[in-house]
């Protein structure tokens, strides 16, 4: 009992606690009111303060409810309006819940409608698809006596066509599995059929006749081709559908009139040319010219059958893209080169192959692949056989090199032409032309490097040393074949060039630089001369630089070097030989010390005597032995600044020779001559060339 007393008591104690602290709050919140502070401030009895505050509240309290009284009767009225709005409000609900049902019921009878709509479309496509169905038939199996008239009857001529078309139409209707289970097949099916062997027949003679009008002569193939065939070629797809033994026979007879048309079209072009052809090269023209005598091989002269190794304007016929008309050329008298020939008959070929394969394609619809491929043999199967054995008798007589390779890359074109058109059946013939023509120049190219091995060495007296008429025919040949190697033909071409640049240089280098081996400025002469017509012939061909123009510039620089120093040897043999010896020792410790000790040294000053009163004299002679060794003057202008220029290179050397010998001066030093000395002298013979 005391315990709960005193929670009890606790519990109060904590009451009051609480009741204090919200005291304790509202009075902080009352001092932060405006008025409170005010009156604070003033020192008024909040009590008084209180108690006027209260009565001023009743009083407002007074005031309003008199207002209220006044205004009760618009207050009423105000109420009574709220009530009647109410009520309208109430009857819109319920007419817009009525509006909202009957929308429903409106969308329900619009789905229904838009289902009826879809179903009526059906039925009508149904009906429509039926009727289509029913009309095709009825038109199919019904024979109108007109179609038989035209087709029994009427002439065979571009109405016609529309007639065919119909029949076709029919005829495929029969051959379809659902009409033949109708009784309407049973009562057209043998009247179609013998509508179709009638129309089969008359179709057949009337393109056998077409076909057999090519065969006259001054006939325009390619207009009667389009002009007419064309405009019947559904005959031929009739007869191709329905009747294949007759399609057969019009395409056998058309294979057969064309091949001979082609065939008889070729050979008289390739023949009437031939009547005009030249030839460029006989046997003999090789490049050693081993028919030749020894005397000829070597001389002066012009060199025999050069035109067979140069180029010149034949190479325009790889630009030609126009066929050689035979008449207008005989009546000329212009003579033709074999690759004009065949350039003019492969141009002629393409334009046909390609103009016949479109055709067949076209005429023959679809059987153009089987047409166009598998009958492109018996169209022109004679002819490229024609073809085939006018170039093999060409080749077999043939030693013209150039000429082969200009027929080569003239048939690796016109292939081309062909790949880039999609046109196909001619690629095995140029293959087999192509392996044909390397064949024969390979074997030509070997029969080349033949002579160059057969040809003799003669004595040392008597060759002359100046280009050399087989070097001639091989720059004139080299620099042909480089002009000719692109195209597809670089490979091959610098192989064969390769065969005769090994054999040229070792009938220069290993055997007629050999014969003269006893006089190192004649071999140097001999070498400079022929290597520099080649060079001179190469750049004048605008191929300048290849493997062949590196061999020979080699050549060219390694023998100028020799030539100087020979031709130097002749008159200023001991200046030279003493400028050599005694650099060697003065490069040696103590080699100053040493030159005095030798022989050499003695020799000084009548070498300084000997060239004061000889070097003019060997310049002279230096010019004449250029001006006489070399035909070319460009050359011989530059050996002979390169000469003269290496003899201010020795008597420079020799000058500091002496000077390291005599720092004071030498006792024959006004036998000295100055290097200005030299060098105006040498700028005269300068303005000489």
């Amino acid at each position: 009992m005391s315990a709960a007393v005193a929670d009890a008591e606790g519990e109060g104690a904590r009451d009051e606690v609480e009741v204090l602290e919200y005291i304790d709050e509202d009075l902080r919140s009352f001092e932060q009111d405006d008025m409170v502070k005010a009156a604070l401030a003033k020192g008024v009895d909040l009590r008084q303060y209180g108690k006027s505050v209260d009565d001023e509240l009743r009083q407002v309290e007074r005031d309003s409810i008199m207002d209220y009284i006044a205004e009760a009767e618009e207050l009423a009225t105000l109420h009574t309006q709220i009530k009647q709005c109410d009520s309208i409000l109430d009857n819109m609900e319920s007419m817009l819940s009525g509006f909202q049902g009957d929308l429903a019921n409106i969308s329900n009878e619009i789905k229904h409608l838009q289902d009826e709509s879809i179903s009526i479309n059906i039925r009508l496509r149904n009906r429509k698809a039926v009727e289509g169905q029913l009309s095709d038939f009825i038109t199919q199996a019904v024979i109108p006596p007109q179609l038989v008239t035209a087709i029994c009857a009427s002439e065979v001529n571009e109405a016609y066509i529309e007639y065919v078309l119909e029949l076709n139409s029919k005829v495929r209707f029969c051959k379809q599995e659902s009409s033949q289970r109708t009784m309407a097949y049973r009562d057209i099916s043998a009247d179609i059929e013998k509508l179709r062997q009638r129309a089969s027949m008359r179709m057949r003679d009337f393109l056998l006749q077409k076909i057999a009008t090519l065969r006259k002569r001054m006939t325009n193939v390619q207009i009667l081709q389009q002009a007419v065939l064309l405009k019947f070629k559904s005959f031929y797809a009739f007869l191709l559908e329905h009747s294949p033994d007759k399609a057969a026979e019009v395409a056998e007879a058309y294979n057969t009139t064309m091949s001979a048309i082609f065939l008889r079209h070729f050979r008289a072009h390739v023949a009437d040319l031939a009547k005009c052809r030249v030839e460029c090269a006989a046997r003999g023209h090789v490049l050693g010219d081993e028919a030749e005598s020894m005397s000829s091989l070597f001389s002066k002269g012009p060199a025999k059958g050069e035109g067979a190794f140069k180029l010149g304007e034949r190479a325009s016929v790889l630009e030609s893209s126009t066929p050689i008309i035979p008449a207008i050329v005989q009546k000329q008298g212009a003579a033709v080169y074999e690759e004009s020939i065949w350039s003019s008959t492969c141009t002629l070929l393409v334009d046909t192959v390609s103009s016949e394969y479109g055709f067949c394609a076209d005429f023959f619809g679809a059987g153009a692949g089987r047409h166009a491929g598998g009958s492109f043999e018996n169209i022109f199967g004679k002819t490229l056989i024609h073809l085939l054995e006018h170039l093999e008798a060409f080749i077999a007589g043939t030693y013209d090199a150039i000429g082969v390779l200009l027929l080569l890359k003239i048939s690796l074109a016109h292939d081309r032409v062909m790949v880039a058109r999609g046109v196909s059946g001619l690629g095995d013939f140029f293959a087999h032309v192509a392996k044909l023509l390397w064949d024969k120049f390979f074997v030509l190219i070997e029969h080349q490097q033949q002579s160059i091995a057969r040809t003799a060495n003669p004595p040392p007296a008597s060759l002359d040393v100046h280009p050399l008429p087989v070097v001639r025919r091989y720059a004139e040949f080299a620099s042909s074949l480089q002009a000719l190697a692109g195209g597809g033909v670089e490979q091959r071409v610098h192989a064969a060039l390769s065969t005769l640049r090994a054999a040229m240089h070792n009938l220069l280098v290993g055997r007629l630089g050999q014969v003269l081996r006893g006089s190192r400025k004649r071999q140097a002469v001999l070498l400079i001369n022929n290597a520099d017509v080649v060079l001179a012939t190469l750049r004048e061909n605008g191929v300048g630089g290849g493997d062949d123009g590196r061999m020979f510039e080699e050549l060219l620089e390694q023998n100028k070097g020799a030539f100087v120093e020979e031709v130097l040897a002749a008159p200023y043999g001991r200046l030279i030989r003493f400028v050599k010896a005694t650099e060697q020792v003065l490069a040696q410790p103590g080699g100053e010390a040493t030159v005095r000790t030798l022989e050499e040294f003695r020799q000084l000053e009548p070498i300084v005597k000997e060239f004061h009163a000889h070097w003019k004299r060997g310049i002279e002679e230096i010019n004449v032995e250029v001006m006489k060794s070399f035909a070319n003057f460009k050359n011989g202008m530059e050996i002979l600044k390169q000469t003269l220029t290496q003899l201010l290179l020795y008597h420079t050397r020799f000058l500091d020779i002496v000077k390291k010998l005599f720092p004071d001066g030498a006792p024959f030093a006004r036998y000295m001559i100055t290097i200005s000395t030299i060098m105006t002298e040498i700028k005269t013979y300068s303005r000489n060339y």
